[in-house]
């Protein structure tokens, strides 16, 4: 993998932090305050908890199959197949031209004692001397995975699961762009006792002279689409630094947000009563936690272009601990601050007026906050889908041809979620249908199977006792079926909810 395109694990953990923190903070607590504060805290901590287990999982899996696939490849036809331990070899005396000879003594001793095809599997640290077969060095996509390890019915379905996940994520970013800039700029003011709030406006009224809102509403999803939608055709680590951005603008958005909560508590203006459970809304509830902590689909492409990954595991579990910090802080003090009734579908629309933030330009910078997050997540979820497209197709010789993959794909990404946008705005259903179906699969089930399938196809290959770099610490199998039963019980609960509301 060539170093230019790569970066720190700084700016990796930014990239997942942002895919989380994307759609959590804008459309979680309108689902937490329908299904009340003690029923929405505790699927909330359960989602990102298994969120965070699965993850493990799905970094393993990773390893397993770099694991699988070192040395396979032939230096080409009638010649001797490239071993794990001469790729190896090599990396160190390339790495080591200037080391000891005692230093180059004991890494060569620890290659040989290894069995052929297990490069110091078993040294039992990532810092060992000798490097190891499972290092993730190389893109492998969800797909990719589940060809390796499912079966051709599994692999199928499964990818279906997959693209229909992203699908969903990205047509709720692209309903949430619009839905914000039409609240904020239906009728822009600069003075702060003009500017008002349009969230209830009819989508018929009139916004700009003859054009209703609901025009204007497809003129900003228009406006969005050709600006970022062009980024689909670039590769992920082409807008790190927008990443880096918007990271640091979302902690500004929420220090804002946080601040202002904090504010209308202490001088006794909160206006909200949450109530403490509503089971009905527990498809929304369900939904949007599974949205809120969902990273997989993005996972696979991020973690191999991180430089140094002695610390991938303690930096994922940071980014974990600080975006469910930031949920549940936020989604509490929101149902206390409003009304159930008047809490957005984006909860930016409710901070951004003059009755609850009395400067316009603050006002501004939080009604333009979900356009830089989305800006910033949009290219990589739809980089990630369009490589998945590419990997399904990959056997049709027509694939490989340059309209196709470069013109043809990237359109198949945008095409899908940009028509669903165009007609139907309505946050709420589009995150609980997706969070509640296609994300919690792709959550729970499948890093589950395949961490199973890629655990026992190395220990054939290993022996038993293989130790595997970058390996999830819950080994038992009992973390296995707790994700799967969550997932079970999620979608069948939800199900049985989403039947009685249209009886």
């Amino acid at each position: 993998m060539e170093s230019d395109s790569q970066y720190s694990l700084l700016v990796g953990m930014a990239y997942l932090f942002n895919t989380m923190f994307g759609t959590g903070i804008l459309a979680l607590p309108r689902a937490f305050a329908s299904g009340g504060w003690l029923v929405s805290t505790v699927t909330l901590l359960s989602s990102i908890a298994l969120s965070y287990v699965t993850v493990t999982f799905l970094i393993e899996a990773i390893a397993c199959a770099c694991g699988k696939t070192a040395g396979s490849e032939e230096t080409g036809e009638g010649k001797e197949r490239i071993t794990p331990a001469d790729m190896v070899m090599e990396d160190i005396a390339m790495a080591d031209k200037n080391a000891g000879a005692d230093e180059w003594k004991e890494r060569k001793a620890l290659i040989e004692k290894e069995p052929d095809g297990c490069v110091c599997c078993r040294s039992g640290s990532e810092s060992d001397l000798c490097p190891s077969v499972f290092d993730i060095n190389k893109t492998i996509s969800l797909t990719d995975l589940t060809a390796m390890y499912f079966n051709p019915v599994g692999d199928i379905l499964s990818r279906i699961v997959l693209l229909l996940s992203i699908w969903g994520s990205l047509t709720m970013y692209l309903t949430m762009v619009p839905f914000s800039l039409t609240n904020l700029l239906c009728k822009p003011e600069t003075d702060c006792d003009k500017l008002g709030n349009f969230s209830s406006i009819p989508d018929e009224a009139l916004c700009w002279g003859p054009l209703t809102k609901i025009s204007v509403y497809r003129i900003f999803l228009t406006l969005f689409i050709l600006l970022v939608g062009p980024f689909v055709f670039f590769s992920v680590q082409k807008n790190k630094y927008i990443q880096v951005f918007a990271s640091i603008m979302s902690f500004v958005v929420f220090s804002i947000m946080f601040v202002t909560s904090v504010v209308i508590l202490a001088r006794g203006r909160g206006r909200g009563t949450p109530i403490l459970a509503d089971f009905n809304a527990f498809p929304s509830v369900f939904g949007a936690c599974s949205v809120a902590a969902v990273s997989h689909t993005v996972l696979p492409t991020v973690v191999p272009l991180i430089r140094n990954k002695t610390h991938l595991g303690q930096g994922v579990l940071v980014v974990f601990a600080t975006v469910t910090l930031l949920y549940l802080t936020l989604c509490l003090f929101v149902v206390f601050v409003f009304p159930e009734k008047d809490i957005q579908a984006v909860i930016l629309v409710n901070f951004a007026t003059c009755s609850i933030v009395p400067v316009v330009f603050v006002i501004y910078i939080l009604g333009l906050y979900t356009t830089v997050k989305v800006s910033a997540n949009f290219p990589v979820n739809g980089v990630t889908l369009s490589d998945n497209l590419k990997s399904m197709f990959a056997g049709f010789q027509c694939s490989h041809a340059w309209p196709v993959d470069r013109l043809l794909f990237p359109l198949a990404v945008i095409a899908p979620p940009l028509a669903i946008s165009y007609g139907t705005h309505n946050i709420e259903m589009i995150v609980g249908i997706t969070g509640s179906y296609t994300v919690n699969l792709i959550q729970y089930v499948t890093p589950s199977a395949l961490v199973y399938l890629s655990r026992k196809e190395a220990r054939a290959r290993f022996g038993e006792d293989v130790l595997i770099k970058h390996a999830s610490p819950f080994q038992h199998g009992f973390w296995i079926i707790l994700a799967l039963l969550y997932a079970a019980v999620g979608l069948v609960v939800s199900t049985v909810f989403y039947v009685k509301s249209l009886a």
